[in-house]
């Protein structure tokens, strides 16, 4: 692998020059399903209807307001513009905060037809792994650490921006992506990282390479293609690590009752399996990662990929597919405990 410097007009092999992005920008869905979000702009503003670009609403600046998908349109607070979605312009020295968040660029809100909001930030991508960084990493550790990991970002960034120019977004604000916290997460020493490597991406084989990257591996690196197709020789896993065992994260354990895997369930698109009976880990990985997973219940028994049960339940609360899965009277305990294995398996 090699590292280049990417200039403005960054140019991918085998992506025609015709159907490249802007790689200066990035495309962050920092809300994708919610009802509401609250809303605040510091500082003079444009408000655009999204499709014609006709300014609807213009201001010194916007104090709070709830904005809403109403079937009319978009609601902010009680006035509604008859409109699928806006966009939200700041000058140069305004600032758009939404629901707490301060973030820097452009901010589009638009209505789903489920009547929620998918919000996304345009936005400079130095500016976005200034969001990232200090999520990812923290600010006190050595500098050229700090270096590696923004290239890591950026390089994860671009690479994000070419293969969904064809969709909503680019990338979620999130684990699933890069957990980014907009201008309000901004720390000096990561910021000094991003600035000393800007432009800095990561190439293998003259192409960007696919850079996942985590803070807790659990004792072993698992194979890219788990992520999707990639086979490439350094996305192959197997790579043992001691020294995440040092992290907050290594180990960790969930507690799910019958009734909240239920619930789980009924709320997903995934539907019900009447009542639950066990859940158990089926195959897995090489690495040792849950690969199949079966909710057994009264009526049927799901089987769900690892990223799925995840997905469930949450990627918070269950923080990998490395665990055992134990009964506990009417709970289940989800957990990864170096060492300890599910003799259910």
């Amino acid at each position: 692998m090699r590292l280049w410097s990417i200039a403005l007009s960054l140019v991918v092999a085998a992506v025609p020059a015709a159907a490249q992005p802007n790689a200066e920008w990035i495309r962050v869905a920092v809300v994708r399903e919610d009802p509401q979000v609250d809303l605040q702009i510091y500082g003079r503003f444009t408000m655009r209807a999204l499709h014609t670009g006709e300014p609807i609403h213009q201001g010194r600046r916007l104090q709070p307001v709830a904005v809403r998908a109403v079937p009319e349109g978009i609601a902010l607070g009680e006035e509604i513009f008859p409109v699928v979605g806006v966009r939200i312009e700041p000058e140069s020295s305004a600032t758009i905060s939404l629901n707490g968040k301060r973030l820097r660029g452009t901010v589009e809100i638009v209505r789903q037809a489920d009547l929620k909001l998918m919000v996304v930030n345009q936005v400079a991508l130095e500016d976005y792994l200034r969001g990232v960084l200090s999520k990812e990493a923290p600010d006190y550790w050595p500098l050229e650490a700090l270096k590696a990991i923004a290239i890591a970002a950026r390089t994860y960034g671009v690479y994000q921006r070419f293969l969904k120019e064809a969709e909503d977004y680019d990338v979620t604000g999130d684990v699933m992506s890069q957990d980014y916290g907009g201008k309000t997460a901004e720390k000096a020493g990561t910021t000094r990282a991003v600035k000393a490597t800007a432009g800095w991406i990561l190439m293998y084989q003259r192409r960007l390479f696919p850079t996942f990257y985590h803070s807790t591996c659990g004792g072993t690196t698992e194979h890219g293609r788990v992520m999707g197709r990639f086979d490439l020789a350094p996305l192959r896993g197997g790579v043992a690590c001691s020294l995440c065992s040092a992290s907050p994260f290594f180990s960790w354990q969930r507690r799910l009752t019958k009734a909240d895997v239920a619930w789980a369930l009924h709320k997903s698109a995934h539907g019900p399996v009447g009542t639950v009976q066990d859940v158990r880990v089926g195959d897995r990985t090489r690495s040792g990662r849950a690969e199949q997973i079966a909710i057994i219940g009264s009526q049927r028994t799901l089987k769900l990929s690892g990223y799925e049960f995840r997905a469930l339940f949450g990627f918070e609360a269950i923080r990998s597919t490395l665990f055992s899965i134990t009964p506990s009277g009417e709970d289940f305990v989800v957990e990864f405990i170096p060492g300890k294995d599910d003799e259910r398996v």
